[in-house]
């Protein structure tokens, strides 16, 4: 009985391998709703060009105050925002060379898991410095949504993903405040955010309203 079972599953999965390979089926993972196999449609060409690592400004916003981004089907990218009414973005900016993003996918499973952080390095501790860490703080309860400019000025979402929209924010990670001991030492605070969901960030091509 067990040898029938066993050639009964080895022929299934012989048959699900054709058809994917064959077909043209795609596997969906039913843990993440993300599309396994056959998800290549191009190719990648490098690029020639000037091009700079780290991030220059961060845009914040509670998740709550923002209602949606289009995204552009063609490109892949976000082009508009529709925000609450009244309701904007507000500017963070950072010490030169302080701050930066990264994304960190794994598969656990048979799901993709996307790990997303933006870091960034605000200097000068004064009490509108503690401020804005304290309102950082407050709304990682309930979460925010990050636009991060990168030093080729191309601005990214995080925080919101066509799968979630908007039920994985980013929320504070660590925050670590330092007065430094030398009379010339670096004074300021580290912030890191972070989210995970299973979609890589888009780029934004709008204008953020602040």
């Amino acid at each position: 009985m067990k040898t029938i079972q066993n050639q009964l599953f080895s022929f299934a999965a012989v048959v699900l391998f054709t058809a994917t390979c064959i077909f043209g089926m795609n596997i969906i993972d039913a843990a993440s709703g993300v599309t396994l196999g056959m998800a290549l449609t191009t190719g990648f060409t490098k690029i020639c060009g000037a091009r700079s690592g780290g991030a220059v400004k961060a845009y914040l916003v509670d998740a709550a105050d923002l209602t949606s981004f289009t995204l552009n089907g063609g490109t892949g990218a976000y082009s508009a925002v529709t925000m609450v009414t009244n309701k904007v973005f507000y500017k963070f900016e950072f010490e030169q060379d302080s701050a930066f993003f990264k994304w960190s996918a794994s598969m656990e499973n048979g799901s993709l898991k996307i790990t997303k952080l933006v870091e960034f390095y605000l200097g000068f501790i004064t009490q509108t410095h503690r401020n804005r860490l304290q309102d950082i703080a407050n709304s990682s309860a309930c979460g925010m949504i990050v636009i991060v400019e990168d030093s080729n000025a191309q601005k990214w979402v995080y925080g919101y993903t066509e799968k979630f929209l908007k039920e994985r924010p980013m929320k504070l990670k660590t925050g670590e405040s330092d007065s430094g001991k030398a009379f010339t030492d670096a004074n300021g605070s580290v912030v890191t955010l972070e989210v995970m969901d299973n979609e890589y960030p888009r780029e934004f091509t709008g204008t953020v309203p602040v």
